[in-house]
Protein backbone atom coordinates (compact mmCIF):
# COMPACT_ATOMS: atom_id res chain seq x y z
CA UNK A 1 0.00 0.00 0.00
CA UNK A 2 1.34 3.39 -0.98
CA UNK A 3 2.05 5.88 1.79
CA UNK A 4 2.38 9.59 1.16
CA UNK A 5 4.80 11.81 3.02
CA UNK A 6 5.79 15.44 2.94
CA UNK A 7 7.78 16.43 -0.11
CA UNK A 8 9.93 19.00 1.70
CA UNK A 9 12.54 16.75 3.36
CA UNK A 10 13.53 13.07 3.49
CA UNK A 11 13.22 13.08 7.28
CA UNK A 12 9.82 11.40 7.29
CA UNK A 13 11.05 8.75 4.85
CA UNK A 14 14.05 8.06 7.07
CA UNK A 15 11.78 7.70 10.10
CA UNK A 16 9.29 5.44 8.33
CA UNK A 17 11.87 3.05 6.92
CA UNK A 18 13.94 3.12 10.10
CA UNK A 19 10.92 2.25 12.22
CA UNK A 20 9.96 -0.60 9.90
CA UNK A 21 13.46 -2.07 10.00
CA UNK A 22 13.70 -1.79 13.78
CA UNK A 23 10.23 -3.30 14.27
CA UNK A 24 11.03 -6.22 11.96
CA UNK A 25 8.51 -5.23 9.30
CA UNK A 26 11.46 -5.15 6.88
CA UNK A 27 13.65 -8.12 7.70
CA UNK A 28 17.46 -8.44 7.67
CA UNK A 29 18.68 -9.59 4.27
CA UNK A 30 15.85 -7.96 2.34
CA UNK A 31 16.78 -5.81 -0.64
CA UNK A 32 15.56 -2.20 -0.71
CA UNK A 33 15.44 -0.51 -4.13
CA UNK A 34 15.10 3.15 -4.99
CA UNK A 35 12.40 2.37 -7.55
CA UNK A 36 10.27 0.57 -4.97
CA UNK A 37 10.60 3.40 -2.44
CA UNK A 38 9.81 6.06 -5.04
CA UNK A 39 6.68 4.19 -6.06
CA UNK A 40 5.57 3.41 -2.52
CA UNK A 41 6.04 6.85 -1.00
CA UNK A 42 5.67 9.09 -4.05
CA UNK A 43 8.99 10.88 -3.58
CA UNK A 44 11.86 11.79 -5.88
CA UNK A 45 15.01 9.77 -6.38
CA UNK A 46 16.97 12.59 -4.71
CA UNK A 47 14.92 12.26 -1.53
CA UNK A 48 15.30 8.47 -1.57
CA UNK A 49 19.05 8.72 -2.13
CA UNK A 50 19.50 11.10 0.82
CA UNK A 51 17.34 8.93 3.09
CA UNK A 52 19.28 5.80 2.13
CA UNK A 53 22.56 7.54 2.92
CA UNK A 54 21.36 8.46 6.42
CA UNK A 55 20.06 4.94 7.10
CA UNK A 56 23.38 3.57 5.87
CA UNK A 57 25.24 5.82 8.33
CA UNK A 58 23.03 4.51 11.14
CA UNK A 59 24.02 0.94 10.28
CA UNK A 60 20.53 -0.18 9.21
CA UNK A 61 21.29 -0.79 5.54
CA UNK A 62 24.35 -1.28 3.35
CA UNK A 63 24.85 -1.05 -0.41
CA UNK A 64 26.58 -4.17 -1.71
CA UNK A 65 28.06 -4.68 -5.15
CA UNK A 66 25.95 -6.79 -7.52
CA UNK A 67 23.34 -7.29 -4.80
CA UNK A 68 21.82 -3.90 -4.00
CA UNK A 69 20.94 -2.19 -0.74
CA UNK A 70 20.53 -4.82 1.96
CA UNK A 71 18.86 -4.49 5.37
CA UNK A 72 21.38 -5.36 8.09
CA UNK A 73 21.14 -7.44 11.25
CA UNK A 74 20.71 -5.73 14.63
CA UNK A 75 24.37 -6.44 15.40
CA UNK A 76 25.27 -3.86 12.73
CA UNK A 77 22.96 -1.08 13.97
CA UNK A 78 24.41 1.97 15.67
CA UNK A 79 22.70 1.41 19.01
CA UNK A 80 23.95 4.74 20.37
CA UNK A 81 22.41 6.77 17.56
CA UNK A 82 19.61 9.04 18.83
CA UNK A 83 17.17 8.02 16.09
CA UNK A 84 17.91 4.30 16.40
CA UNK A 85 17.33 4.52 20.16
CA UNK A 86 14.07 6.38 19.55
CA UNK A 87 12.87 3.74 17.07
CA UNK A 88 13.79 0.95 19.47
CA UNK A 89 11.83 2.72 22.19
CA UNK A 90 8.79 3.17 19.93
CA UNK A 91 8.90 -0.52 19.03
CA UNK A 92 9.18 -1.57 22.67
CA UNK A 93 12.64 -3.03 22.06
CA UNK A 94 14.82 -0.69 24.11
CA UNK A 95 14.53 -2.48 27.46
CA UNK A 96 17.29 -5.01 26.81
CA UNK A 97 19.70 -2.16 26.15
CA UNK A 98 18.96 -0.72 29.58
CA UNK A 99 20.51 -3.75 31.28
CA UNK A 100 23.58 -3.40 29.07
CA UNK A 101 23.77 0.31 29.86
CA UNK A 102 23.70 -0.28 33.61
CA UNK A 103 26.55 -2.78 33.30
CA UNK A 104 28.62 -0.30 31.28
CA UNK A 105 27.86 2.53 33.70
CA UNK A 106 29.00 0.36 36.60
CA UNK A 107 32.38 0.02 34.91
CA UNK A 108 33.16 3.73 34.68
CA UNK A 109 30.82 6.03 36.64
CA UNK A 110 32.06 5.10 40.13
CA UNK A 111 35.62 5.84 38.97
CA UNK A 112 34.40 9.08 37.45
CA UNK A 113 32.81 10.09 40.75
CA UNK A 114 36.10 9.36 42.54
CA UNK A 115 38.05 11.53 40.09
CA UNK A 116 35.43 14.25 40.27
CA UNK A 117 35.81 14.40 44.05
CA UNK A 118 39.55 14.96 43.59
CA UNK A 119 39.49 17.35 40.64
CA UNK A 120 36.17 19.20 40.69
CA UNK A 121 36.24 22.96 40.35
CA UNK A 122 33.96 25.51 42.04
CA UNK A 123 31.96 25.94 38.82
CA UNK A 124 31.46 22.17 38.62
CA UNK A 125 30.01 22.08 42.14
CA UNK A 126 27.71 24.99 41.29
CA UNK A 127 26.40 23.18 38.21
CA UNK A 128 25.96 19.92 40.12
CA UNK A 129 24.00 21.62 42.89
CA UNK A 130 21.81 23.45 40.40
CA UNK A 131 21.06 20.22 38.51
CA UNK A 132 20.30 18.37 41.76
CA UNK A 133 17.95 21.10 42.95
CA UNK A 134 16.18 21.15 39.58
CA UNK A 135 15.82 17.37 39.64
CA UNK A 136 14.41 17.38 43.18
CA UNK A 137 11.98 20.18 42.39
CA UNK A 138 10.82 18.52 39.16
CA UNK A 139 10.17 15.29 41.03
CA UNK A 140 8.05 17.06 43.65
CA UNK A 141 6.04 19.21 41.26
CA UNK A 142 5.82 17.25 37.99
CA UNK A 143 6.90 13.70 38.71
CA UNK A 144 9.79 11.54 37.60
CA UNK A 145 8.55 11.25 34.01
CA UNK A 146 8.68 14.99 33.37
CA UNK A 147 11.01 16.48 30.79
CA UNK A 148 12.50 18.80 33.42
CA UNK A 149 13.40 15.85 35.62
CA UNK A 150 15.04 13.93 32.77
CA UNK A 151 17.03 16.98 31.64
CA UNK A 152 18.23 17.76 35.16
CA UNK A 153 19.32 14.17 35.78
CA UNK A 154 21.26 14.11 32.50
CA UNK A 155 23.01 17.37 33.38
CA UNK A 156 23.92 15.95 36.79
CA UNK A 157 25.65 12.88 35.36
CA UNK A 158 27.24 14.80 32.51
CA UNK A 159 28.69 17.32 34.96
CA UNK A 160 30.25 14.57 37.07
CA UNK A 161 32.09 13.28 34.01
CA UNK A 162 33.16 16.81 33.08
CA UNK A 163 34.41 17.33 36.65
CA UNK A 164 37.01 14.60 36.15
CA UNK A 165 38.85 17.03 33.82
CA UNK A 166 39.45 13.98 31.64
CA UNK A 167 38.60 14.55 27.97
CA UNK A 168 37.97 10.89 27.20
CA UNK A 169 35.69 10.54 30.22
CA UNK A 170 33.70 13.54 29.00
CA UNK A 171 33.32 11.99 25.54
CA UNK A 172 32.26 8.71 27.10
CA UNK A 173 29.42 10.50 28.83
CA UNK A 174 28.30 12.20 25.63
CA UNK A 175 28.31 8.82 23.90
CA UNK A 176 25.86 7.26 26.35
CA UNK A 177 23.69 10.30 27.15
CA UNK A 178 20.97 9.53 24.54
CA UNK A 179 20.50 6.02 25.91
CA UNK A 180 20.65 7.26 29.49
CA UNK A 181 17.86 9.71 28.64
CA UNK A 182 15.69 6.85 27.37
CA UNK A 183 16.48 4.87 30.51
CA UNK A 184 15.35 7.70 32.78
CA UNK A 185 12.11 8.05 30.80
CA UNK A 186 11.30 4.33 30.83
CA UNK A 187 12.45 3.17 34.25
CA UNK A 188 10.66 5.36 36.72
CA UNK A 189 12.19 5.56 40.19
CA UNK A 190 10.26 4.48 43.27
CA UNK A 191 7.72 7.03 44.41
CA UNK A 192 9.42 7.57 47.75
CA UNK A 193 12.22 9.36 45.95
CA UNK A 194 15.04 7.14 47.26
CA UNK A 195 16.93 7.93 44.06
CA UNK A 196 17.03 11.60 45.13
CA UNK A 197 18.89 10.57 48.27
CA UNK A 198 21.27 8.47 46.13
CA UNK A 199 22.12 11.50 44.01
CA UNK A 200 22.43 13.69 47.07
CA UNK A 201 24.98 11.30 48.59
CA UNK A 202 27.08 11.53 45.41
CA UNK A 203 26.81 15.32 45.40
CA UNK A 204 27.84 15.67 49.06
CA UNK A 205 30.86 13.38 48.64
CA UNK A 206 32.10 15.21 45.55
CA UNK A 207 31.50 18.61 47.17
CA UNK A 208 33.47 17.56 50.26
CA UNK A 209 36.31 16.09 48.16
CA UNK A 210 35.79 12.57 49.50
CA UNK A 211 36.81 10.20 46.68
CA UNK A 212 36.07 6.91 48.48
CA UNK A 213 32.64 8.10 49.57
CA UNK A 214 31.88 9.44 46.09
CA UNK A 215 32.81 6.14 44.49
CA UNK A 216 30.74 4.15 46.99
CA UNK A 217 27.74 6.46 46.60
CA UNK A 218 27.81 6.15 42.81
CA UNK A 219 28.06 2.35 43.06
CA UNK A 220 24.99 2.37 45.28
CA UNK A 221 23.12 4.68 42.89
CA UNK A 222 23.85 2.44 39.91
CA UNK A 223 22.93 -0.70 41.84
CA UNK A 224 19.56 0.84 42.65
CA UNK A 225 19.23 1.73 38.97
CA UNK A 226 19.97 -1.86 37.97
CA UNK A 227 17.28 -3.09 40.33
CA UNK A 228 14.91 -0.62 38.69
CA UNK A 229 15.79 -1.99 35.25
CA UNK A 230 15.17 -5.54 36.46
CA UNK A 231 11.81 -4.54 37.91
CA UNK A 232 10.87 -2.73 34.70
CA UNK A 233 11.75 -5.79 32.62
CA UNK A 234 9.65 -8.09 34.81
CA UNK A 235 6.69 -5.70 34.63
CA UNK A 236 7.07 -5.48 30.88
CA UNK A 237 6.93 -9.27 30.56
CA UNK A 238 3.90 -9.51 32.86
CA UNK A 239 2.15 -6.57 31.21
CA UNK A 240 3.49 -6.31 27.62
CA UNK A 241 0.73 -3.95 26.45
CA UNK A 242 1.53 -1.42 29.17
CA UNK A 243 -2.04 -1.52 30.52
CA UNK A 244 -2.48 0.52 33.65
CA UNK A 245 -4.11 -1.58 36.32
CA UNK A 246 -6.14 0.28 38.92
CA UNK A 247 -6.55 -1.09 42.40
CA UNK A 248 -10.08 -2.07 43.20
Amino acid sequence: MRKTISRNLPGQLISMIGNEIIAGEILPGEIITSDALEARFGVSRTVVREAMKVLNDKGLIRARTKIGTVVLERSEWNLLDVDVISWLQQSGLASDLLVDLDEVRASYEPSAARLAALRRRPEDIATLKKAFEAMSEAFKTEGQASIKFVEADLIFHKTILASTQNELMKRLGELFLPLLGVRIELVHPERDGAFILDHQAVLVAITNSEPEAAEAAMKHLIEDAREGSSKYEKEKIQNPQGVVRKDK
